[in-house]
């Protein structure tokens, strides 16, 4: 079973994107980002309403996954995990 953590990414505060690194990858053809500290890469999609959702997948790894849980909290950032 897999399992994915979706934020909205106008709620990422504006000195992370700032400093975010975006790229498309050459394989999937998929927009990534990466934040500063944060533990994993997220796939950046755009929804039908206009709005950005960045989407991670949700670690089996405990540690890995507190450590994606305890940067979103640290960030104040409102997350959703989707089974």
């Amino acid at each position: 079973m897999s399992a994915h953590a979706y934020i909205q990414y106008a709620d990422v505060p504006d000195t992370l994107t700032a400093s975010s690194r975006q790229w498309v990858d050459s394989v999937t053809k998929e927009k990534l980002v990466s934040f500063d500290d944060c533990p994993l890469i997220g796939q950046i999609d755009v929804l039908s309403d206009g709005r950005v959702q960045v989407e991670f997948v949700w670690p089996k790894l405990v540690d890995l996954r507190h450590a994606l849980g305890d940067w979103l909290m640290h960030h104040g950032i409102h997350y959703t995990v989707v089974m």
